[in-house]
């Protein structure tokens, strides 16, 4: 699964690794800081989608866009509400 968030001209993507890629090395870096598995502390079904959660709580001008699953795309009532 891949979660992507944006803003402006800042986008962001987790990761299957637990890692989030951007536009922007420093967004990256920041939320690598605030929204990496380390940081989810309830057992979640999707790590990628509860690191989307947590970034867009910590950074509330971002918002998710796009929800992947491999080649297909999930919608947005399989996955749930999104919380901001």
């Amino acid at each position: 699964m891949s979660v992507k968030i944006e803003w402006k001209i800042f986008t962001a993507e987790t990761q299957s690794n637990g890692i989030w890629k951007s536009n922007s090395p420093n967004l990256a870096e920041l939320l690598n800081a605030i929204a990496s598995p380390l940081k989810i502390k309830e057992p979640t079904p999707d790590l990628e989608y509860s690191m989307a959660q947590l970034a867009v709580k910590g950074l509330p001008y971002f918002k998710i866009t796009e929800i992947s699953s491999g080649n297909a795309r999930e919608s947005w009532s399989e996955i749930g509400p999104i919380r901001a």
